[in-house]
């Protein structure tokens, strides 16, 4: 698993989908286009790797629509879109953790939809322990 933080702030809880913002999109998209601009910037026209720049900038396009399209509501279906949307991109920018601008507090999975489910997560997740525990404990008696 990536490591978020380099230094020694605590890491912070992740974000809910309903939590996300368009300028959260923005700053990603940003940072992942002057990634492109840079390597297109280093190699000639038409070579592979400006081929791969020029790819990288069509991936990151398609999936920044994607999560532009998921702030229009709140609904669940537009939430779970919206989740799915930035994940995609937070894998992608993954690479360039550790490096300048990269935003570790920021650009990190989004685990559930919205504070109700994350309780609800956080309860089938105690409830699945404390099952655990309990088996555990009746094997020894």
């Amino acid at each position: 698993m990536l490591e978020y933080f380099a230094h020694d702030e605590p890491r912070p809880a992740p974000f809910n989908a309903d939590e996300l913002k368009p300028e959260h999109a923005k700053a990603i998209g940003a940072f992942l286009d002057e990634r492109v601009k840079e390597l297109r910037a280093k190699h000639p026209a038409g070579s592979p790797e400006d081929r791969a720049a020029r790819t990288l900038k069509e991936a990151v396009g398609v999936h920044l629509d994607a999560l532009n399209e998921c702030f229009e509501d709140e609904e669940p279906e537009t939430l779970q879109a919206r989740k799915t949307s930035w994940n995609r991109l937070v894998f992608m920018v993954w690479h360039w953790e550790g490096t300048e601008g990269y935003d570790a507090y920021q650009w990190r999975l989004v685990r559930h939809l919205d504070a109700d489910a994350a309780v609800e997560s956080a309860r089938r997740l105690l409830a699945t322990r404390q099952e655990a525990a309990d088996k555990k404990r009746a094997e020894r008696q």
